[in-house]
């Protein structure tokens, strides 16, 4: 498999924006006891300890779904 540079570096680039983000959401000291990390994030839109939403139930048919057709992916190509 031959990778070409421009996207070799544009994914590698996007990998270190991430995280770049997210050791500054941990580190983050005006946080005022709220993380901002991603997984935070997902949590919140998972509606995890309250009761769930329409918005809830559509991001975590969503997410199923991602991975349902991610995982696969990686491995059968």
């Amino acid at each position: 498999m031959k990778l070409r540079k421009k996207y070799a570096w544009a994914w590698l680039l996007w990998v270190l924006a991430f995280g770049l983000i997210e050791w500054r959401a941990i580190v983050d000291d005006d946080r005022e006891d709220e993380d901002f990390t991603l997984s935070h994030y997902v949590r919140r839109l998972l509606g995890r300890n309250k009761k769930k939403t329409i918005g809830n139930w559509l991001f975590i048919l969503g997410l199923g779904g991602l991975f349902a057709w991610l995982i696969p992916h990686f491995y059968l190509g």
